[in-house]
């Protein structure tokens, strides 16, 4: 797979083609379209305060756009392409400070990683776009994974992975 990357001053937008995968019709309304369940269980997940404060940070940059009126980060699949050098520096903290809380996000499959600096965010979740482009988002997101289907979100508290610890093995909760 190729990648183009397409400049846009001051930022980059990475895309796989960028005729097909960026938002080209600015338009077009555009809605946030969030899962209330999901915003009412978001406080109760066992994430440290730095990955909800990164979670809410991506989500900000959904609707930056640039001096043109471009969508900077977003494309029409739902992935956004944003360096965690970027986002570091938006929270204030190093860059491994950031992988570690990408990796908390991704163990719940709130986002996960697409290539190198881009992430899809769980269309089911939360979706930039109308709701059409939600429904090609979540067509493009299943196409990916070999069974076709999207990862499933775990409730708050839910069990997702055991580690190994001093002490023996811990449960890792949502």
């Amino acid at each position: 797979m190729d990648v183009t990357i397409r400049k846009r001053s001051p930022y980059r937008m990475l895309a796989t083609d960028p005729m097909e995968d960026v938002f080209e019709n600015q338009t077009e309304s555009m809605h946030v379209v969030v899962s209330l369940g999901f915003i009412s269980r978001f406080p109760r997940y066992n994430l440290p305060s730095l990955a909800k404060d990164l979670f809410w940070t991506i989500v900000g940059l959904l609707a930056e756009k640039d001096d043109r009126g471009q969508y900077v980060h977003l494309n029409r699949h739902g992935e956004i392409a944003v360096t965690q050098d970027r986002l570091a520096g938006m929270l204030g903290v190093r860059r491994p400070t950031v992988n570690v809380a990408i990796g908390h996000l991704m163990a719940r499959n709130f986002l996960w990683k697409t290539g190198r600096g881009k992430y899809q965010l769980h269309p089911l979740l939360l979706y930039f776009g109308s709701a059409a482009r939600q429904d090609e988002a979540i067509g493009y997101a299943k196409a990916h994974f070999k069974d076709k289907a999207l990862p499933v979100v775990p409730e708050p508290g839910a069990v997702i992975a055991h580690e190994i610890t001093e002490d023996g093995v811990a449960d890792l909760r949502a």
